[in-house]
């Protein structure tokens, strides 16, 4: 749960809370009508789930007969797992800019091929749409310096530091 602005100064030691990742609610000692509520909400997004489950391998097709490509996007190789464990008919988009975001220092040529061989593999032969790693913005690497830009996400990022870093 996201957007807790101030629940580190609501919440008091011994104090009950009561979550919904779904909504993100949080109550601070909720009532028994309100756990009761909140597990309610647990059993349905249970059964809910258990539903989505078998369809999961059901062709992706509309009502008039046109079939689409249901694919998942994903951040690392473990990832790989979700989407075939999911139904996922392929990698819609592989953020390869987490494995700069999680090394402590640029990932070596030898890191990246078998990261990317990793995720070729475990698709076995599924199309597999691999992005740029897109650093700047929003995303910055403690071991890479860029410069300050007004609008750093028209600027200096991503592609643009591919090709001119190309050491």
């Amino acid at each position: 749960v996201l957007g807790t602005n101030n629940i580190t100064e609501l919440v008091k030691d011994g104090d009950i809370l009561a979550v919904s990742g779904i909504t993100g609610e949080v109550v601070i000692n909720p009532t028994e009508e309100q756990i009761a509520e909140f597990k309610a909400a647990g059993e349905d997004y249970a059964k809910q789930k258990a539903e989505w489950a078998q369809l999961k391998d059901a062709p992706t097709v509309t009502a008039d007969g046109k079939h689409f490509e249901l694919a998942a996007n994903i951040g690392t190789p473990k990832d790989v797992e979700g989407v075939n464990d999911n139904g996922a008919e392929a990698v819609g988009l592989y953020r390869t800019e987490f494995l700069y975001m999680d090394s402590q220092d640029f990932p070596t040529e030898e890191d990246q091929y078998e990261a990317y061989k990793a995720v070729l593999e475990g698709m076995n032969g599924k199309p597999v749409v691999v992005r740029t790693m897109d650093i700047g913005g929003d995303k910055e690497l403690p071991y890479f310096d860029l410069p300050k830009e007004m609008n750093p996400f028209l600027g200096y990022r991503a592609l643009r530091i591919s090709i001119s870093e190309t050491g």
